[in-house]
């Protein structure tokens, strides 16, 4: 099932993708024209603070496949870096970007006792993430709107672990990696030629499994959906 959603994911990722590839060839209506010579490649080089914002999310956390009720997951400040290269041949319209981004955050259940045992969670999280995104934007000389989708991998920490469900006490480190996919969409506003200074809104998946310490093969598993809203300045190359 967990591979099924993936690969769900995956495709609508790669639809906005494509659709991002046809609008730009209606948009000019023309194949490219050569380089001209002597051209300089546009490159944006993004260095960013991340604010992240998560919506709490109920059966987001189960343990041994039993959810644990009222899960909260809290995010604190993250930090990222980017590289943007937008090639002559689409205009500088359509382009890719590669980014890091590190997230922190934590996990939190409340003391619930029910029929079931009892279960609680306390736990911190450190996302660090590669992704791999195609951006459209407008190549305005002043303000340049874009938006944008992508997929890639995440690893996802879990310490500082305190995880009760039933007669299961779950504790220690462990560390996952999985897929991850994101839409985004912003927009930059050029102080000078080369200087910018951007916003960016992102909503990011990501679905981690993690092995317990000392309860056999129970899986902790955690669906993270987060709203992510960034701010930060880069330089065009």
């Amino acid at each position: 099932m967990r591979t099924m959603d993936h690969l769900l994911c995956f495709r609508s990722v790669a639809g906005v993708l494509f659709f991002g590839m046809w609008w730009t060839s209606v948009a000019f209506g023309q194949e490219p024209s050569p380089a001209p010579s002597g051209f300089k490649q546009k490159v944006d080089l993004l260095l960013s603070g991340h604010v992240v914002g998560v919506i709490p999310q109920d059966n987001g956390l189960s343990v041994g496949g039993s959810s644990i009720p009222n899960t909260d997951v809290r995010g604190t400040i993250g930090a990222g870096i980017k590289f943007d290269v937008y090639p002559w041949f689409t205009r500088k319209v359509l382009g890719v970007e590669i980014e890091a981004l590190g997230l922190g955050g934590s996990v939190r259940a409340p003391r619930t006792t029910s029929g079931g045992g009892t279960t609680q969670a306390q736990a911190n999280l450190v996302a660090v993430s590669t992704m791999y995104n195609l951006i459209l934007r407008y190549p305005g000389d002043h303000v340049q709107p874009y938006i944008g989708a992508g997929a890639g991998s995440s690893t996802g920490f879990l310490y500082n672990v305190n995880i009760q469900n039933g007669n299961s006490n779950l504790s220690g480190t462990s560390a996952d990696w999985t897929f991850a996919y994101q839409f985004l969409g912003g927009v930059r506003t050029f102080v000078t030629k080369q200087l910018f200074l951007f916003g960016e809104y992102k909503y990011y998946v990501a679905k981690y499994s993690w092995d317990s310490e000392g309860t056999g093969n129970t899986k902790v598993k955690l669906d993270l959906q987060t709203h992510l809203v960034s701010g930060g300045l880069g330089w065009s190359f």
